[in-house]
């Protein structure tokens, strides 16, 4: 019987050090969001600036966070696809053009995008929801539910395609909801 119930406690302090384990990864991929969503925002402050020089800078000056490969890979993904996000935005945002939404908007907007079309190991209701959450943070209340329409409609077009490429971005099954 002791011996039973020690195994209980076992296991049970195993699923207890995963769960935590798992949100402390979470928390890290969150922070990592957080700074690809600044790197975006500064961007749209320099036009003319390299984003690989915004990006070196923001390493130098800030404390990016440790998953530094997610957020070069995502950021730098976003600014070599940029024109084709922002028209897959653009088709969703009914009565917005990309470039008349708020600089926060359209920020959230391309990274949420970003996850959906390029990032095959980031499940797609992990990256509305993180979208939503950023907009949280960061937006208007009143954008919410419009990144999350957007964004949706985004996943069913692509659900219909699939995809449009896996990018190099080591995103583990710690992205799970």
């Amino acid at each position: 019987m002791a011996d039973m119930n020690q195994n209980r406690e076992a296991e049970q302090k195993k699923e207890a050090g995963c769960a935590t384990r798992h949100a402390a990864r979470r928390e890290v991929r969150r922070a990592a969001r957080e700074a690809v969503f600044a790197l975006l925002f500064e961007t749209e402050y320099h036009p003319d600036e390299q984003a690989e020089d915004i990006l070196a800078r923001a390493v130098e000056d800030r404390d990016i966070p440790t998953e530094e490969d997610y957020v070069r890979n995502v950021y730098l993904g976003i600014m070599a696809h940029r024109d084709e996000v922002d028209e897959r935005i653009g088709r969703h945002a009914k009565g917005w053009r990309t470039n008349r939404l708020s600089r926060v908007s359209r920020a959230i907007l391309r990274l949420g995008a970003y996850e959906l079309m390029f990032v095959k190991s980031t499940p797609t209701a992990v990256a509305i929801n993180e979208a939503v959450e950023l907009s949280k943070k960061f937006d208007d209340p009143k954008a919410r539910a419009f990144i999350n329409g957007v964004l949706n409609s985004v996943k069913n077009e692509l659900a219909e395609g699939g995809k449009t490429e896996e990018t190099s971005v080591s995103a583990d099954a710690d992205d799970e909801a």
